[in-house]
């Protein structure tokens, strides 16, 4: 054993060490039960070939920590403890000094104390200096400066990396230090003209939703983008975010770590690594706001987008459209769509018509059918939240005939995932909410909600205000999804 940590220590002086093989015991400790540290565990389960001889939870008060840890040494007494979460970190590191420590899902073990000590390696939940410049390139090439504000008694190795990765690649890193929130306001000013791109560091004392608030606040005044550490960043103003993908990757790679450490492997093992799996989210109503055309490649891989659907010979879906017109009277209809050889069929034609047979509604869509159709636009895919489109298609009058130099013009936008998940008769379904408004002799409103898992609108509610013959009619119109299947295999057909 003393030999292993005189290793562990040698390896942080000259970044690489090998270790005698022999079978070690392994300690897990788990900041709480939450999910994500559970599926980093599942991860690090996977991969390791050593020894779990005890994984302890922490409780939720840290004046208890230091009894545990101790109870953990003297009953099962490890060779190395594995530590999952930034509160374990902080617990083990303060109290294992002679033992290897390696961690995963810690924001950044460098701010989140003092410092871990020359015994800890991990795993950061953070990108890379050079992933976060391979983005920015893809994003737009012109952007060559970028700020970032840190206390710098918190910033640890991978700022110092940070720096020589962006020099290398012809960027420059503009850093001012913070020590305080009150300094917040005096780095942003500095660095206002000499940036291109504000880049938060991953140091909790400046992410708070306050000084997030006034640091987006700032970007909108003066069209600065963020790049953000999470979702949650880019769902408050973030241009976009890059975060770890994958906690049971993680998990793995921390595994993967350990194995290294303890068989003497002959591969390079360095205290500071990145997540492997990364998870890029995008905000186009920020990316309005700051008039900057985001790349559809960029687009495209984003782990927040809604991808255009995939279909397969026999999917299957059964609407009911019920109608309301201006007396009240209702009408019911019910209709079945299969997907087969590579188009859509109905029982009705005129359903799937969409005001291209006299006397149907043209601004009630079935809203998967026209992807093809290059005039009809009802979902222009990926959706992403804040995402607008505007499109004319042809209208035909009730006897059939196209109506002379005449289109109607439509206008949408992704209003984002909606806040319950909707109820219908084929089940309960995560949907994306898209409001639309049609123009032309009247003004029709739309709200659909797009489901990805039924691969099309499950549900849709439509108002349509006539301006003539006669005017001011008002009908409206409920589209519900009461069954769906993948060839006859998927869902329920209850008609």
């Amino acid at each position: 054993m003393k030999t292993l940590i005189a290793n562990v220590l040698l390896f942080f002086s000259v970044a690489a060490f090998a270790v005698p093989v022999g079978a070690e015991n392994i300690a897990v400790v788990l900041s709480s039960d939450a999910s994500a540290y559970q599926e980093a565990l599942e991860g690090f389960r996977e991969v390791v070939r050593h020894w779990i001889v005890g994984v302890q939870t922490l409780r939720e008060s840290p004046a208890t920590w230091g009894n545990e840890l101790k109870k953990l040494r003297s009953v099962i007494e490890p060779d190395l403890v594995f530590v999952i979460g930034t509160p374990a970190l902080q617990a083990v590191a303060g109290e294992i000094t002679n033992l290897p420590v390696v961690h995963a899902m810690v924001f950044n073990p460098f701010s989140a104390f003092s410092g871990p000590g020359k015994n800890v390696i991990g795993i950061s939940m953070n990108p890379s200096a050079a992933q976060v410049v391979s983005l920015l390139r893809e994003l737009d090439p012109k952007f060559r400066r970028v700020g970032i504000m840190a206390d710098p008694s918190r910033t640890g190795p991978p700022f110092s990396q940070a720096r020589s990765v962006f020099q290398k690649e012809g960027l420059q890193l503009v850093s001012k230090d913070i020590r305080a929130a009150s300094d917040i306001g005096g780095a942003l000013k500095s660095l206002e003209n000499e940036m291109d791109v504000l880049w938060l560091w991953p140091d909790e004392k400046f992410l708070t939703d306050e000084i997030l608030q006034r640091i987006f606040l700032f970007s909108f005044a003066r069209r600065i983008p963020v790049l953000g550490l999470s979702e949650r960043h880019t769902d408050m103003g973030a241009l976009l975010s890059l975060s770890h993908g994958s906690a049971k990757d993680m998990g793995r790679q921390a595994g993967e770590a350990i194995n290294s450490l303890l068989e003497g492997s002959r591969a390079t093992v360095v205290s500071h690594l990145t997540p492997r799996q990364l998870k890029l989210t995008v905000n186009f109503k920020t990316a309005r706001k700051l008039d900057i055309k985001i790349p559809d490649s960029v687009v495209n891989r984003a782990d927040n987008v809604v991808k255009a659907p995939v279909y397969r010979d026999g999917d299957w879906w059964v609407f009911r459209i019920k109608t309301t017109n201006s007396s009240g009277r209702e009408q019911i209809e019910t209709h079945r769509v299969t997907f087969r050889n590579g188009e859509f069929e109905s029982d009705d034609p005129s359903f799937l018509a969409g005001g291209d047979q006299p006397g149907t509604p043209s601004f009630l869509p079935f809203a998967s059918v026209y992807l093809k159709d290059p005039q009809r636009q009802w979902l222009q895919f990926p959706l992403l939240t804040g995402k607008t489109w505007s499109f004319y298609y042809r209208r035909r009058n009730l006897v059939g005939k196209t109506y002379k130099g005449a289109s109607a013009l439509a206008s949408a936008e992704v209003i984002g995932e909606a806040a319950q998940q909707i109820q219908t008769q084929a089940g309960k379904f995560k949907t994306i909410q898209i409001n639309r408004t049609d123009t032309l002799n009247g003004v029709g409103h739309l709200t659909y909600f797009y489901s990805p898992q039924a691969k099309s609108v499950v549900k849709l509610s439509a108002e349509a205000i006539t301006a003539v013959f006669p005017p001011d009619t008002r009908r409206q119109y409920e589209l519900e999804l009461i069954g769906y299947g993948n060839g006859g295999t998927m869902g329920k057909d209850i008609r």
